[in-house]
């Protein structure tokens, strides 16, 4: 397995894990790929793709962006999926993993990422991974 930023060519394998993850949660999801070239086109937002050979079968997007109180970018985890017949293979971690590296050499001061209280599995993965549990995540979700 790989693991590598993904770029032009790769935004029908982004909009397939998306959709899989938004089809096990019951969530509707408007992605396609022009949304995911604007992503990727974004300053500071990317995605992480696992290969195995050349099939994608996971991702992870992250954006980063300045924050005041540390006077240095923030990172923050927004997606992690790996598709369903691999899962427990470790590729999560992995992603989790490539992500940190990535924020600490960008000079990031801190990394985050919310996820739902039910979802073990990615809490597992990313307390293993050094994230704590130090604030409360409120949303609101528009349209």
């Amino acid at each position: 397995m790989t693991i590598r930023r993904a770029a032009h060519g790769d935004e029908a394998a982004v909009v397939r894990l998306v959709q899989e993850m938004a089809e096990e949660e019951g969530w509707p999801s408007p992605i396609d790929e022009d949304y995911v070239r604007h992503f990727l086109a974004s300053p500071g937002s990317g995605v992480l793709l696992a290969l195995d050979g050349e099939e994608a079968v996971g991702l992870l997007s992250y954006g980063m962006t300045p924050g005041l109180f540390h006077a240095a970018d923030s990172g923050l985890i927004e997606l992690l999926v790996v598709t369903a017949s691999r899962r427990g293979e470790g590729i999560g971690r992995s992603l989790v993993d490539a992500a940190l590296r990535l924020f600490e050499e960008a000079g990031c001061a801190e990394a985050s990422v919310s996820t739902g209280q039910e979802n073990g599995a990615a809490r597992h993965i990313y307390r293993e991974a050094g994230l704590t549990e130090p604030s409360l995540l409120l949303e609101k979700h528009f349209g």
